[in-house]
């Protein structure tokens, strides 16, 4: 088939260059960014770009059979653009499908406007993982009433529908609540632990083993049951909002949605209130270090991350921060340039090298589980640092080989 995919992200470059793969002509209409962090991304891109299936241009192919639209979130406007754009051209034996996680009214517009077939296609893939997920998806969720353009997607994707039958056909509206519940489900999976590890360590428990009780439970089962820091990105927070804007519209009084937003909130100043209280209230020019500033490894994205609450907090004490991070971008330093003024800024550091960034410092805080941050050499980090402290806010370190290895450690429900 031929197939525009209009979106410069990295859902819409994962999208066009696996249709791509599977033998389809593909243009991606935008401008993605080269250099993704998305593990094997570039080389995928850079094969389909060789082969001659996968074009990237400014400008759509008029005679596609399937127009996709899987733009950033946050989009709504330039998704009806393009949608009005289509509709002059518009042929009904087409079809639109919109994996785009967008409004619920903005989708509802879109197909009163597109003059052909519109089918929700949300998109469940996880940054880090996203060829995959895209390739092996757990379901495929289709919304859509019109037959012919059903028939057409399920062409399109059957190369990912192979091992067993995993579309779920069902009306739009129900496919765009199921993107908005799902994302709510998981926050309220990682809030509520979080809450469970303020109990355990309130009472000398350990989360882990909790964690470990509780997701034996075949009910339960271990996805997102990790406490933390919280969960950062915009996707999480954005569909809490939205479901909650529709919660209230249906008459419920009830704030769970809301409680789980704030715990979130709350969480992200877990590490800077165990440094707190570690000093005694005297943070002012000590020296802190931090592994990991992007949301979640794997990802340039800061939007809503935790690092950043962190650092405000650091800052605005008077500490001096070290930062390493592989995949940090421009995107954090214009957040610096706007938040803070020449002379806090001048107490930020951003190192090239991870243990480059310890050096003389006061703390260590580990603001996400990327791999090369599991298996830390202790030793240079006892060697290096003034004071041998771990702040862990994923969890990620075994608390006693710690403590054995003569460093001082603090993480999350421990």
């Amino acid at each position: 088939m031929n197939v525009n995919v209009f979106g410069s992200n990295i859902s819409a470059m994962v999208c066009a260059a696996c249709l791509a793969e599977t033998g389809n002509q593909v243009t991606l209409v935008g401008q993605p960014k080269t250099g993704s962090p998305e593990p094997g991304l570039s080389k995928l891109i850079g094969e389909q770009t060789a082969s001659g299936r996968l074009n990237i241009s400014s400008d759509y192919d008029l005679e596609a059979d399937v127009h996709i639209l899987s733009l950033s979130a946050d989009k709504d406007k330039k998704a009806l653009e393009i949608a009005e754009r289509l509709s002059d051209s518009a042929n009904p034996d087409h079809c639109l499908i919109i994996r785009s996680n967008l409004d619920l009214k903005t989708i509802q517009e879109i197909e009163r406007k597109a003059n052909m077939p519109v089918i929700v296609n949300p998109d469940f893939t996880a940054e880090g993982q996203a060829i995959s997920g895209f390739q092996k998806p757990d379901r495929i969720i289709v919304g859509s009433d019109d037959e012919k353009a059903l028939k057409r997607f399920k062409l399109l994707f059957a190369p990912f529908n192979r091992n067993r039958d995993i579309f779920i056909q069902m009306t739009p509206q129900a496919a765009v609540l199921t993107k908005y519940a799902t994302n709510v489900l998981i926050a309220t999976r990682i809030s509520l632990m979080n809450e469970l590890a303020r109990v355990a360590e309130s009472t000398h428990a350990d989360i882990e083993e909790i964690r470990q009780g509780l997701g034996s439970d075949k009910r339960i089962g271990f996805t997102y049951l990790y406490p933390g820091i919280g969960f950062g990105g915009v996707h999480l927070s954005r569909d809490l909002q939205r479901m909650q804007k529709l919660l209230d519209k249906s008459g419920s009084q009830q704030g769970l949605l809301k409680t789980v937003y704030d715990i979130n909130q709350q969480q992200k100043e877990l590490l800077f209130r165990k440094a707190w209280q570690h000093y005694r209230c005297e943070l002012d020019g000590r020296h802190i270090a931090m592994w990991g500033v992007t949301y979640k490894p794997n990802s340039s994205v800061i939007k809503e991350a935790p690092s950043l609450t962190l650092i405000e907090a650091f800052i605005h004490q008077g500490c001096h921060l070290h930062l390493y991070d592989p995949n940090l971008g421009s995107s954090f330093h214009n957040w610096v340039n706007k938040t803070f003024d020449a002379a806090q800024q001048a107490r930020i550091h951003i190192h090239l090298d991870m243990y480059e960034a310890i050096r003389n410092t006061d703390a260590l805080c580990v603001t996400t589980e990327a791999k090369l941050f599991w298996s830390p050499d202790l030793k240079r980090l006892k060697e290096n640092m003034n004071v041998p402290m771990i702040l862990d806010g994923r969890n990620i370190y075994d608390k006693q080989w710690m403590e054995e290895e003569g460093m001082i450690y603090y993480g999350v429900g421990r």
